[in-house]
């Protein structure tokens, strides 16, 4: 591999190919090969050099480096594990972007990074995806935060459902808070808390139950068809400790069949989690 210096500036210079559409596919192309290749001593350069973008450069360049700090964990695995805190700070500072293919790159990398980067334990993806959940105050921000958290939860080996479990009541708090607005993408987050384990036993279900219920009657589609999607998430992990909110489940899909804004596929998760459950 070229000395960093080397590195640096034909990083450099590929970022600013980047910026123009006759040269951003070859570009594209330069940077992946050169992010393949680095070594112990070049990787630190490398990613200065994806931090060192901010909100003045245009769209390409700002999602490439995003979604480079995904295939470096997949060529590069813990080689990462230093340098882990700074890229999740750069990520979540980025999931204020104004161009939506920026936050969903930021989800795909940290689900990425989640996969590959194990030497560390989870915590270090959950403190800071969920402090930035519970602090931030734009919509976009919140709903970043939220699916990259989950998407963390995904891809993670070990997802440490204990600390899931302790975090859970506060994701429903969350929920109940008029003021916040990325509430459909909580309810995929806490639908991945639940496939991680960390809603199991009695205790846990007979908050989270009637929770979801709730949002079943929000007045945004898109939040009742996530906690839609949610419930059946719960039925089909936690279906032996359930039984006993048939009754409740029931009444309000009872007072939602006239509902026209749900759409047919949510209607079909209904039929699902009725069959898993009490079938």
């Amino acid at each position: 591999m070229s000395s960093p210096q080397n590195v640096k500036q034909k990083v450099f210079s590929c970022l600013t190919k980047l910026s123009d559409r006759d040269t951003h596919s070859l570009a594209v192309t330069e940077l992946i090969t050169i992010a393949r290749n680095l070594d112990t001593t070049t990787v630190p350069i490398f990613l200065s050099c994806m931090y060192s973008t901010d909100a003045s450069d245009k769209s390409p360049v700002r999602k490439q480096c995003v979604q480079l700090f995904g295939l470096l964990s997949e060529t590069h695995g813990n080689v990462l594990s230093p340098y882990l805190s700074k890229i999740l700070a750069n990520v979540i500072r980025r999931l204020r972007d104004t161009d939506s293919s920026v936050r969903s790159a930021c989800v795909n990398s940290v689900s990425a990074l989640s996969c590959h980067v194990t030497k560390q334990p989870f915590y270090s993806f959950l403190k800071p995806l969920s402090e930035a959940l519970f602090t931030e105050q734009e919509q976009n921000a919140q709903i970043g935060a939220a699916l990259c958290l989950a998407s963390a939860i995904d891809g993670a080996p070990d997802p440490e459902p204990a600390r899931l479990a302790k975090l859970l009541p506060k994701f429903q708090k969350l929920l109940k808070r008029e003021v916040f607005k990325a509430k459909p993408a909580l309810l995929t987050l806490i639908g991945s808390v639940v496939e991680a384990g960390g809603a199991s036993g009695q205790a846990s279900l007979k908050n989270l139950v009637p929770c979801l219920v709730e949002s079943l009657s929000n007045r945004d589609w898109a939040v009742r068809k996530a906690a839609a999607e949610t419930l059946v998430v719960l039925a089909n992990v936690e279906r032996d400790f359930l039984s006993e909110f048939k009754a409740d489940c029931m009444k309000v899909f009872e007072n939602r069949r006239f509902d026209k804004v749900f759409s047919i596929f949510t209607l079909f998760l209904f039929l699902c989690l009725f069959m898993v459950i009490w079938m």
